[in-house]
């Protein structure tokens, strides 16, 4: 028997998730996207509403939820304003990260996330290697006083408008289990530096602005010890996949709610029959009402994975990605297909969502990746050679 209802505490933070999105996030979303500054005013009301530690153990002061709670309240969010959702995805998987390891400088910094509403970032993409996390050509190398690092993180989240910097690099060490070390910088790190890059079709108050790094820091800032970051990324991928899934699937019902909407209220001046009438307009609602329970499903099913077997995990949080970010663009292109000039309009919601949608489909693993690691797994091959 498949039990899909969530339990009083899961519901409790979607609940919460929904009520601040609709309450705070939903009628600023059109002014930050038009702008393309970054919505401090949303992380302002997420940290008084404690959704901030969302990911950090209730030992830790944080809320505790697991990734299935995390996955519905992100696209809760995510339905409200695509970016804040994804910038507070990414936040979560680095809080995550921090949690896992043992050292004092995470622990300080998930007390300030806590107790005064701070924002980590998560850097990982880089301009040669994209999105491939474990293979970053930032480097990290010993000193007589800790540690040098030199490089360029792209793409990076909130960049410019966070208060700590969480970076993996290249180790040195050969063995490929300690060929990572993670390292956690304050936004005021001296040689740390923030390029205003980010000038998107879509997301656009995501600020995934490019930091450079020509640091020299103390042996503590590496969270998890030199080449250590590896096992600590297990910790931070779940929630850094789940959430980009669940920012589409948010996107996505935000599209396909507009459809809705306009086809039951829309009516036909010929006829005086609203565009409901029509079963020509009513296949593509059924189309893209079957794409979004699909979606909605394998975020289910890749979050509660995710928890009961963490180690094969992998393939089903691909498959959660791969069809939430299709989900997305199938969605939102349905829905402007079914709304005509009125989803075509910028005054409206939908062409906000449309360009939005697109932004899962480059994030992370792409889409061709996705389907290139679905067809190992499929094939008893490990996807992660």
């Amino acid at each position: 028997m498949v039990d899909f209802a969530l339990t009083p505490a899961q519901q409790d933070i979607v609940d919460q998730a929904r009520a601040i999105a609709r309450r705070c996030l939903a009628p600023r979303a059109a002014e930050h996207d038009r702008t393309a500054e970054f919505p401090a005013d949303n992380f302002t009301d997420l940290a008084g509403s404690g959704l901030l530690g969302l990911l950090i153990p209730e030992s830790h002061g944080g809320l505790g939820a697991d990734l299935v709670a995390y996955g519905l309240a992100v696209a809760e969010l995510a339905e409200a304003c695509g970016s804040t959702a994804l910038i507070f995805a990414m936040h979560c998987g680095a809080t995550r990260l921090l949690s896992a390891s043992p050292g004092q400088t995470a622990r300080d910094a998930l007390k300030d996330v806590i107790r005064n509403g701070k924002l980590v970032a998560w850097g990982f993409s880089e301009p040669g290697t994209g999105g491939n996390v474990l293979k970053p050509q930032l480097r990290a190398t010993r000193t007589e006083h800790g540690f040098t690092l030199a490089g360029t993180k792209a793409f990076c989240t909130g960049a410019g408008h966070t208060d700590y910097y969480l970076v993996n690099t290249a180790s040195g060490e050969a063995e490929f289990r300690r060929s990572q070390s993670m390292f956690l910088l304050p936004a005021d790190t001296v040689g740390l530096t923030v390029k205003e890059t980010w000038d998107a079709m879509g997301m656009r108050a995501n600020c995934a602005n490019t930091v450079q790094l020509d640091c020299a820091v103390e042996p503590s800032a590496c969270v998890g010890g030199h080449g250590g970051g590896l096992p600590l990324l297990g910790h931070a991928l779940p929630a850094l996949v789940l959430g980009l899934a669940a920012a589409s699937l948010g996107i996505a019902r935000a599209a396909g709610g507009f459809a809705t909407e306009h086809v039951t209220r829309r009516v036909h001046a010929d006829t005086g029959a609203n565009l409901a009438a029509y079963q020509g307009v009513r296949f593509h609602i059924a189309e893209l009402t079957t794409r979004l329970h699909t979606a909605h499903l394998s975020l289910l099913h890749g979050a509660a994975t995710a928890e009961t077997d963490p180690l094969e995990a992998l393939p089903a949080m691909n498959l959660a990605k791969y069809i939430c970010n299709s989900a997305a663009i199938a969605v939102a292109d349905l829905a402007m297909q079914v709304t005509g000039g009125q989803g075509f309009l910028r005054s409206n919601g939908l062409e906000r969502h449309y360009r939005d949608a697109r932004a899962g489909a480059v994030m992370g693993a792409n889409l061709d990746v996705l389907r290139d690691m679905i067809g190992k797994a499929a094939l008893g091959l490990d996807p992660r050679s």
